[in-house]
């Protein structure tokens, strides 16, 4: 029996909780390409942040069933990650990061870029906050679908930390 290199969230009421209108999403209930491979990743499996140590490949998603969880399908919501990146990060500059979260408007799926390169080393940040920017979207009544990835460019990148997903009511 092989063992999968990706890591499965656990998606439990521990990992994702309701606060007030909004969603507050533990990073070990996300789905992270190539998560159980130390040589890339470290997660904390009982409590995050998940770490990337190293990849060229970025692909950290939430696919979350909302039955027990609802979100109010009229209104907005915005997509945030809190992240922090380490001071020895590298491979960024030049290297576009991409939120996406699937509206249920059109039901297509919204992308929003981002600069990671222009975080400060050690601070948490909120993203597309940090930017000034807002990533947002009209929730499906009955699943929720997100991710943050960079799989285009090719190039080695490191040192980002995942500390929360927030599910925000504008």
């Amino acid at each position: 029996m092989s063992t999968s290199p990706h890591y499965k969230g656990v998606k439990n009421e521990s990992t994702i909780k309701k606060d007030g209108d909004n969603l507050k999403i533990n990073p070990t209930a996300l789905d992270v390409t190539w998560g159980n491979d130390s040589r890339y990743w470290s997660i904390d499996k009982n409590a995050g942040p998940i770490s990337l140590l190293q990849v060229s490949w970025l692909e950290v998603t939430g696919t979350f069933d909302l039955g027990s969880v609802t979100l109010d399908t009229s209104e907005l919501y915005s997509l945030k990650f809190r992240v922090r990146m380490k001071a020895d990060a590298f491979g960024w500059s030049g290297c576009p990061v991409y939120l996406m979260v699937k509206d249920a408007v059109n039901s297509k799926f919204k992308w929003k870029k981002v600069d990671l390169s222009r975080l400060p080393a050690g601070r948490e940040v909120v993203i597309p906050e940090f930017f000034e920017e807002k990533h947002l979207f009209k929730p499906s009544p009955d699943k929720l679908i997100f991710g943050l990835f960079e799989i285009w460019r090719g190039r080695w990148k490191g040192g980002l930390e995942i500390l929360e997903v927030i599910i925000e009511k504008t």
